[in-house]
């Protein structure tokens, strides 16, 4: 993917809109493409050389790959083992969709037993949607958009603390 663009929490509610007009291949790659992005932005929120991190995010850097970025993320210790496996799970539905054009759905293997493992807890009270493509696109949806939420709240705690430092 290369460097992040600088997005903002904010720009989800634009991003939802093309979600829902949007085929399933389509959905799952914008919104796995919005987590990947934002995981960097995440990533270089932490970074103390911003010089030196430019390297890291380029094309054909060590953080250019949604893969590498999660596990870097883990690695250090900046997300939890929770959504660790969560964001591995996104990765895998969204690749599914990016690399089989011809065979890919939200209620076709392996992708609906990929976002069953993310709907477990989430769509418990989705029980009135009719289609299991449905629950597992929602499921999709919210994973992202709550880690997305929990990204965005460690770097706003991380910046209010450097703040208090500096007072």
């Amino acid at each position: 993917m290369a460097k992040p663009h600088d997005l903002h929490l904010f720009d989800w509610n634009k991003m939802i809109d093309s979600f829902h007009k949007e085929s399933d291949r389509g959905a799952a790659v914008l919104v796995g493409g919005f987590v990947e992005n934002y995981l960097g932005v995440y990533l270089q929120s932490l970074v103390v050389d911003l010089k030196v991190a430019e390297d890291l995010f380029q094309a054909v850097g060590p953080l250019s790959s949604f893969n590498q970025r999660i596990a870097v993320a883990r690695a250090f210790g900046f997300i939890s083992k929770g959504d660790y496996d969560d964001l591995n799970l996104i990765r895998r539905i969204r690749n599914h969709f990016a690399h089989h054009p011809l065979e890919a759905s939200f209620s076709a293997s392996p992708v609906a037993q990929l976002a069953t493992r993310l709907s477990e807890q989430k769509t418990a009270s989705e029980s009135h949607l009719n289609s299991l493509e449905e629950r597992n696109k929602l499921a999709y949806l919210y994973s992202c958009a709550q880690l997305c939420g929990r990204l965005h709240l460690r770097m706003e705690k991380r910046e209010k603390a450097a703040e208090e430092t500096r007072r």
